[in-house]
């Protein structure tokens, strides 16, 4: 039976892509994006220079690959493998969107856990994530930089997007690790892909050592907040990545399986009626409620299981402009100046007088130029 994806959607997923959807600028960018990319020209470039996996090339992948779309309920996708010895998989596209392997993947992970990979891409399509996220990911390796040309992307995009968008990202990867659990029925497989990624090399992974990786994770979580320091370091590792650690993305697996929400898909409980709304578990109200209570600080969406500290940014002699007002919805559009990349300009700019690489004359002239003053 085929589980409908809203009632294994993780709840931080959900709620960051809601919040992204409703950030100043997303629905200019997406209408932008839009236009201008073009799913064809990306599809060609992998059919160009990568393996097209079918019945007739690597035909194991094929099956593994058609088996799993059943599970899932969605057509089969056409697959790809591409010489690169980065471990990786993604999806891209949009109306036809496809699943690229790496040869780098396929040499570190014992050949049962294929299936995995590729439930796990296929829970992106799934979950409907892969249009945001390829233009997630153009925008954030620098590829939408170049299309600047034809449309003025600098100007829509702001930092505080940005890092909605890898917010969001890292989230939507508990969602498809939910799709993969439930695909081979145990989370024990998408365990070990994550062990293998943070670079477990032994022939077979024992109980013990799958126990050691979750302590591993269970010890981290405790440090990552035992302080406002510690909260403020797993920010600045986070506020860059598209996904989880790796550690943290393996205990959320064997929490979720823990679940009565996983209990319930599997016994076929989770719904009544046709009709009937999904009700959370306990553990994800929780979470919901926590999200509920946080209050937005300088960018108004929250991390993933972070509780944001209050961070002393560097003193700037601005004039009075109302920053937040910049960035958070208005009931009436209104023009208004982005003094976003001014602002970032002038802390790089103190930065740089803090390692002694310009001096303190050197800032105040360049202030001044910026601000215009």
């Amino acid at each position: 039976m085929t589980v409908d994806p809203k009632y294994y959607i993780h709840p931080e997923d959900r709620s960051a892509l809601e919040t992204l959807k409703a950030f100043p600028g997303f629905q200019q960018l997406l209408k932008a994006f839009m236009k201008e990319w073009s799913e064809k020209y990306s599809r060609m470039v992998h059919m160009s220079g990568c393996v097209r996996i079918s019945e007739e090339q690597m035909p194991e992948y094929y099956e593994m690959l058609k088996e799993v779309c059943e599970q899932l309920g969605i057509e089969v996708p056409e697959l790809y493998m591409e010489r690169n010895v980065v471990p990786n998989a993604y999806t891209s596209g949009d109306t036809k969107p496809f699943i690229v392997m790496t040869t780098g993947l396929v040499d570190i992970l014992p050949k049962e856990l294929i299936p995995t990979i590729l439930a796990h891409e296929c829970g992106h399509i799934a979950c409907h994530h892969v249009l945001y996220r390829t233009m997630g990911a153009m925008l954030l390796n620098g590829t939408i930089s170049a299309l600047s040309i034809l449309i003025p992307f600098g100007a829509i995009v702001s930092l505080p997007l940005e890092l909605a968008f890898y917010n969001w990202m890292r989230a939507s990867e508990y969602s498809a690790d939910r799709a993969a659990i439930l695909c081979d029925g145990t989370p024990d497989k998408m365990i070990e892909v994550c062990m293998r990624l943070a670079g477990y090399d032994q022939k077979e992974v024992s109980e013990e050592a799958k126990a050691a990786f979750m302590r591993q994770a269970e010890e981290y979580e405790v440090q990552a907040k035992d302080s406002a320091r510690s909260k403020s370091i797993e920010f600045l590792l986070l506020r860059r990545r598209t996904h989880p650690f790796t550690a943290i993305r393996a205990l959320e697996c064997e929490r979720w399986a823990s679940s009565d929400s996983y209990r319930r898909i599997l016994d076929g409980t989770y719904v009544e009626e046709e009709m009937m709304e999904f009700v959370p578990s306990e553990k994800e109200t929780e979470t919901a409620e926590k999200e509920e209570k946080k209050k937005g600080g300088l960018f108004d969406f929250d991390l993933p299981g972070i509780e944001l500290p209050k961070v002393d940014l560097p003193k700037v002699d601005l004039p009075r402009i109302d920053l937040g007002s910049l960035w958070k919805k208005k009931e009436e559009p209104e023009e208004a100046v982005d003094l976003t990349p001014v602002y970032r300009q002038l802390r790089e700019l103190k930065e740089l007088v803090k390692e002694g690489v310009i001096t303190e004359e050197d800032y105040e002239a360049k202030k001044k130029k910026l601000l215009d003053l």
